[in-house]
């Protein structure tokens, strides 16, 4: 059963889904525009069963406090740092931005960090989209002012939207999901701010890693039908953490736990079992 519960992490208040278990804990980090609602089904998998598991709201995400001004990740490695500090021992899994969460906090030394799992890795991409982000320009400074789309029209083309970057069948998109995303994109206002953030978190995660004092088990996932970064981010950092793991699940998108959240507990579950000494986790 999952339960629903508050938490505050360096001073950040923010809403937790837990599952109860033994072990060590996994720490489920959603991306960008998500919130731990996107770790329901993963959470409620057979092969998670008698894990203990925790999926939080990331600051300025969800139902947690608003970030502060200034830089993202920052704000970010802050609030996962205080969040491994009060818990110890502990697994992350991240999608997207939460991955990148993941390896950041990993690649800090901490030795409370087991393991990662980095599902569909997004600031080692080198297509189109992330150049054109890491420019630093404003492509978009005339969206709020010069343009105007209907309420209903702009509510539609945001939810097909999301549903084609989002899952690898848009047809076959939970709604409910779709509308949490369309729901913070109301208008082209907003549009624009969150295409504004996003791109600053591209600028700011321009370096890349430092994997150096990355000593975990790592295993990174990616969805071969993801439309927002390509399979070779993931790759790139496989190929820069010897020992690391790289699975590609054939069917899935940009978030193989909305996608196939089964499969994706299946690939996760070896790892979870090698990195944590095998069935450790059993309750009772």
């Amino acid at each position: 059963m999952i339960t629903e519960s508050r938490a505050c992490y360096n001073g950040v208040h923010t809403r937790v889904l837990s599952t109860a278990g033994s072990g060590v804990p996994i720490v489920l980090l959603h991306g960008f525009m998500d919130s731990a609602e996107t770790w329901r089904e993963l959470m409620g998998q057979p092969a998670m069963a008698g894990r203990a598991t925790l999926a939080v709201d990331m600051p300025g995400f969800g139902e947690a406090d608003a970030r502060a001004p200034g830089e993202i990740l920052p704000q970010l490695d802050a609030f996962v740092d205080a969040l491994v500090t009060e818990l110890g021992d502990c697994v992350l899994a991240g999608n997207s931005l939460g991955a990148c969460a993941s390896v950041r906090a990993a690649s800090r030394g901490s030795r409370a960090i087991r393991g990662v799992v980095a599902i569909d890795e997004p600031i080692l991409a080198s297509h189109w989209l992330i150049r054109v982000a890491r420019r630093g320009r404003d492509p978009l400074r005339l969206l709020p002012t010069r343009l105007r789309t209907p309420g209903a029209l702009h509510n539609r083309a945001v939810r097909a939207g999301f549903a084609y970057l989002l899952y690898r069948h848009p047809k076959a998109a939970d709604p409910v999901v779709v509308a949490r995303f369309a729901d913070q994109a109301p208008d082209l206002a907003h549009v624009r701010e969150l295409l504004v953030q996003a791109q600053q978190v591209a600028v700011e995660t321009a370096a890349g890693y430092d994997t150096t004092r990355l000593a975990c088990p790592l295993l990174v996932v990616h969805g071969r039908r993801d439309r927002i970064i390509p399979v070779h981010a993931s790759r790139r950092l496989h190929a820069s953490v010897p020992g690391s793991t790289l699975v590609v699940m054939p069917e899935s998108g940009h978030c193989p736990q909305l996608d196939d959240p089964a499969g994706l507990a299946g690939y996760m579950l070896p790892f979870l079992d090698a990195t944590l000494g095998g069935r450790n986790h059993q309750a009772g």
